[in-house]
């Protein structure tokens, strides 16, 4: 063998062991994991209701990508320090300290996962970054009971460990560094050094694909039939590390809960309106549409002289439809939208998909048409997986979920978010005539999003406006015509009620959409198209946590609900709207909006006179300011005591109506 040969081999086998060491402890560490899974479920067999061993294969396999983002979060550092491309880090000192500094971490992942798989018992979820300011008061001498009440749980961690250990120690170490070309060694070894820190964040965000968000605790919804078992699939480091940063919601204390029901009653009991019952046994489709702002709609902006909108199609259903004039969004974003149309939560200050507060037991608007008899179907014309949403809408009782993958047909993808909105829509009336009647369906639209791109043979055809939203929001516009004209030659569409609203507003050109009420403003508008429901309600605040007790006041849903709204057609109760805004909430009741940062009233505006809010009331002899703000305090202090303690839904488990699901009248 030649020198050349001999120093090529030399400096290739160093980086190879360092490699090999690497990858071996990583392998050790997800079998580790694997192995702690399967004493968490050994030890709440009975709560997981587990149905099968291929539903438990199904939930270890789904497990494997919350260990590897959870290794991937606590090992980058051992990756870093164990590839440096230097003749020092083959020092038995400095092996050392990778081996303490890698027993350390997994340890710790073992006392976690294992301290929680007793903790589970009392919470029904993983430990989250809320645990630290639930017990930051807390003597931690106290949780050292812990290891005495559960010894069993502790001699296994110990097992465990020692086993981890003695695992360790033999694995074989980099003991020799290059002794010739070690300009060639560190030139690699950087390169493998920049590998291995790009697979970490790809581990982390868990997956490469440009429309992956990080994963977060909601994705495990996808590998589960119970919610209860999700926290089988998560493990808790990874629920400590998603959630850090996620803030808890404050625990406000403003009444005594008897007095806070005075002023707000979350549980709500549909019924009793004009209007209940008359959809009964009824189709019912939910259009939620990006980015529908109220400034769009001509129709909903008729006092602005030559204001024509970008949506003629909808100013034309609104004639035929139910309009509310003074309808909000309860969020700012897409993903805050879904929790509350389906099921009337404010986002708990992070996104609720995001939150530590996700993995709770939700009120759902598709479970109680579930329990009817009702299908159930979502259809997202995006990637599966995005947004999270096929495992939030799994999670609140949708049972068929139809994306991207569904579709099939890439030739249609717009190059950025998903599939076109017109053809998708022409998929989704397709396939709505082969479900199951009644059915409840949602769709959530995408193209009239940033590119703000049209398809090719709509270029010129339609109104580019000011600003790059409008164009897109017409092709959305005329996509939903298109949608109509093929629904309306369909079986089902004389028996079916449609919900149109937006997923958020964004502000564009007109000053009273730059506020922070205006930023707000959506259209909710219910079509009916045998013409049974028309009308426009100018007065009344409405807001997408309204839409679910709305819908199943409609269809005869009379059992009583956790709710954070109320049936539109429901006076008996206060109507008013709420809002999270960068650390404000907003309360929009009459022509009022009251701000309101947890602890003193920030401004109170009335939008009827000052509609671009520069004229502050607060402090203000006659004004409603001190009854909003009771009404906002409690609705506050119940929203979070329910979100923090688990308890969003009646402790009764839902059963099927009475009536059972009907037969719509033709």
């Amino acid at each position: 063998m030649s020198l050349q040969d001999r120093g090529q081999r030399d400096w290739l086998q160093a980086l190879g062991a360092q490699c090999r060491l690497l990858g071996l402890r990583l392998i050790v560490a997800m079998a580790l994991y694997s192995a702690v899974r399967a004493f968490f479920y050994l030890y709440n067999k009975d709560l997981l209701d587990v149905s099968s061993r291929a539903q438990l294969g199904r939930m270890f396999v789904g497990g494997l990508y919350f260990d590897l983002s959870a290794l991937s979060y606590t090992h980058v550092l051992l990756g870093v320090l164990s590839l440096l491309p230097l003749a020092f880090t083959f020092r038995r000192g400095y092996q050392r300290f990778l081996s303490v500094l890698y027993l350390t971490v997994n340890s710790l992942a073992i006392i976690l996962n294992l301290g929680d798989a007793v903790y589970y018992r009392f919470t029904f979820k993983r430990t989250t970054s809320s645990v630290f300011a639930e017990f930051g008061n807390e003597n931690p001498l106290h949780f050292l009971r812990f290891f005495v009440d559960y010894w069993g749980v502790t001699l296994t961690g110990l097992a465990l460990i020692l086993l981890l250990v003695v695992v360790d120690r033999r694995l074989p170490r980099p003991t020799q560094p290059p002794r010739t070309r070690l300009i060639s060694y560190r030139l690699a070894g950087s390169l493998a050094l920049i590998v291995t820190v790009a697979l970490a964040v790809i581990g982390m965000r868990g997956g490469s694909a440009g429309t992956t968000r990080p994963i977060t605790l909601s994705n495990a919804a996808i590998y589960i039939e119970q919610p209860q078992q999700r926290a089988l699939v998560l493990n808790t480091p990874f629920c400590l590390i998603r959630t850090l940063g996620k803030e808890a919601l404050p625990e406000y204390r403003y009444f005594s809960e008897a007095e806070a029901r005075q002023y707000f009653d979350p549980i709500y009991r549909p019924g009793g309106t004009p209007r209940s019952g008359s959809f009964r046994g009824r189709n019912v489709v939910l259009i939620i549409w990006e980015s529908f702002a109220r400034e769009w709609v001509g129709g909903l902006n008729r006092e602005i002289p030559g204001y024509r909108g970008y949506t003629p199609f909808i100013d034309s259903l609104m004639q035929r439809s139910y309009v509310f004039e003074e309808a909000y969004a309860n969020g700012s974003k897409s993903i805050d939208a879904m929790p509350s149309i389906l099921t009337s939560l404010l986002k708990p200050r992070s996104p609720f998909i995001l939150s530590v507060y996700s993995g709770n037991e939700l009120p759902s608007l598709p479970a109680r048409l579930d329990s009817m008899g009702y299908t159930t179907a979502f259809f997202h014309g995006a990637p599966n997986g995005s947004m999270g949403f096929d495992a939030f809408v799994k999670q609140a009782g949708v049972r068929r979920y139809y994306g991207m993958t569904e579709y099939g047909h890439d030739a249609d993808y717009d190059g950025h978010w998903g599939i076109w909105d017109e053809p998708f829509l022409q998929y989704m009336a397709r396939e709505l005539t082969q479900l199951p009647e009644p059915f409840f369906s949602t769709v959530f639209t995408l193209s009239s999003h940033h590119p703000f791109r049209v398809p090719d043979q709509y270029k010129g055809q339609l109104p580019k406006g000011e600003i790059p939203y409008h164009q897109s929001i017409a092709y959305t516009d005329l996509a939903l015509r298109r949608f109509f004209e093929t629904a309306s030659r369909q079986p089902w569409y004389q028996r079916t009620l449609f919900v149109l609203v937006a997923d958020h507003a964004v502000p564009g050109v007109l000053r009273e959409y730059k506020t922070s009420a205006g930023a707000f403003r959506v259209p909710i508008i219910l079509f009916d198209p045998s013409g049974e429901l028309q009308g426009r309600e100018a007065e009344a605040v409405v807001s997408q946590s309204d839409i679910y007790p709305t819908i199943l006041d409609l269809v005869g849903d009379e059992r009583p609900m956790i709710a954070f709204g109320s049936s539109v057609f429901d006076t008996s109760r206060p109507r008013f709207a709420v809002n999270y805004m960068d650390g404000v909430y907003q309360m929009e009741e009459g022509q009022w909006l009251l701000q309101y940062d947890g602890e003193k009233v920030l401004a109170l505006y009335d939008l009827k006179r000052d509609r671009l809010q520069q004229h502050d009331l607060k402090g203000r002899p006659g004004t409603p300011e001190q009854a909003m703000l009771r009404r906002l305090q409690a609705y506050l202090q119940t929203y979070s005591q329910r979100m923090r303690e688990n308890k969003l839904t009646l402790v009764a488990p839902l059963e099927p109506t009475a009536q059972g699901p009907h037969t719509a009248s033709h």
